[in-house]
């Protein structure tokens, strides 16, 4: 099955083609510039390089969140657009289950953490048992409470990864100390051909979200919507 896949969930940003279970290409970048002026470029660029047209895909996989808000509505929105346009199937997976996918022959447990910041992450811990299995709710809030969650929840070592686990190493250190465990530094965050590998898994199982209906996953307020709540709260 050929997959596209996108992800802008952060600045790290990426697409990628894979036939099967082969990655036949995939375009990383970790910079400044925005999601709106490099993913189209990127998804011309790797279409062309691999020589495949609309036609040729047989699914698009989308990360979905959680991240950067307008990050996600970009990615989100082109992948729905595409879906919609060439009449293939779509999913959306979570950043948070893509990452403890790619990682997930580094340690029985993984957990994954996007940093939100100012010393707050969005995160999961799963259980690794071929494919990641959930283990808890989703987090939104204080790292410090998350990581004491998760060491209760683990068992034994714990891969860290993320953007989050790089943020706040020194902090994952402390709290976990040898127990805590990191991928290498080119699996350490979010890559397009993990959500490839892991959508199409999900699109054979018959899994598929509606082009028309599928949004990026938040877990909170943006920071312009808690600051106007805020101000709405003290004017009453």
């Amino acid at each position: 099955m050929r997959i596209l896949a996108i992800d802008t969930a952060t600045t790290t940003g990426s697409v990628a083609l894979t036939d099967g279970e082969k990655v036949v290409g995939e375009y990383l970048l970790n910079i400044r510039a925005t999601h709106s002026e490099r993913l189209l470029p990127a998804l011309m660029r790797i279409l062309e390089d691999g020589e495949w047209s609309g036609s040729d895909i047989e699914g698009l996989a989308v990360a979905t969140g959680p991240g950067s808000f307008t990050g996600l509505r970009i990615g989100v929105a082109t992948a729905k657009a595409l879906a919609y346009t060439w009449q293939k199937p779509l999913i959306g997976v979570t950043v948070l289950e893509g990452l403890a996918f790619q990682v997930g022959f580094a340690a029985d447990w993984v957990c994954s953490i996007v940093d939100a910041r100012h010393g707050e992450v969005y995160g999961r811990l799963y259980r690794i048992n071929g494919l990641p299995e959930p283990v808890g709710d989703y987090w939104a809030g204080p790292v410090a409470e998350f990581l004491q969650q998760v060491l209760d929840a683990a068992v034994g070592p714990v891969c860290f990864c993320g953007d989050g686990a790089m943020a706040y190493w020194d902090i994952i250190l402390e709290a976990a100390g040898e127990r805590a465990r990191r991928p290498a530094s080119n699996s350490i965050e979010l890559r397009a051909s993990s959500i490839a590998l892991l959508g199409r898994q999900k699109l054979l199982a018959g899994e598929r979200h509606d082009p028309l209906t599928l949004a990026p996953m938040y877990l909170r307020l943006s920071e312009a919507e808690r600051k106007l709540k805020a101000r709405c709260a003290a004017g009453r």
